[in-house]
């Protein structure tokens, strides 16, 4: 027997141990693949990938412990498809929230900015209503002063 005739069956007797679910190398909750099948039977990473059937071999023993654990067996393109519409559900709603937020952000600005302007005219006002009041202080002032009558001028 040649080399490779030799690691097929190795691959192959360890395949039906792991499917037993006796495996000397590795845990038993460890989940079926060609790679875990090449540690249990000791070799490098890689070997099995040499024989095309056995990879074959490996993927239907994966349906049939799949199928007999009551899991639903889809194919690799319907798991993937499944996995990008999950991803694109997660990203539209990251989407729109981060849209719902930058319209509240946008409100809040605008109302800042609205605030911020009676703030400004606020301010002018008081301004202008100190500068008034100061000028009817001195004009009171002054009326005041002009109705002071010297007190020589009452005697007499």
């Amino acid at each position: 027997m040649s080399k490779s005739e030799n690691t097929l069956l190795k691959l192959e007797a360890t395949l039906e141990r792991i499917k037993q679910g006796k495996p000397k190398r590795i845990p038993t909750h460890r989940k079926l693949s060609v790679r875990a099948v090449e540690e249990e039977a000791n070799l490098g990473n890689g070997s099995g990938y040499y024989y095309p059937e056995f990879i074959e071999k490996v993927k239907k023993t994966k349906a049939d412990i799949a199928e007999g654990q009551g899991e639903i067996v889809q194919p690799e393109i319907q798991t993937v498809r499944t996995k990008l519409n999950e991803q694109k559900r997660i990203k539209n709603n990251y989407k729109e929230k981060y849209e719902a937020e930058r319209d509240k952000l946008a409100i809040f600005a605008a109302a800042q900015h609205h605030l911020n302007d009676k703030l400004v005219k606020a301010l002018a006002r008081i301004d202008e209503l100190e500068y008034e009041n100061a000028e009817l202080k001195e004009q009171l002032v002054k009326l005041k002063r002009s109705q002071i009558v010297p007190i020589k001028n009452r005697i007499e």
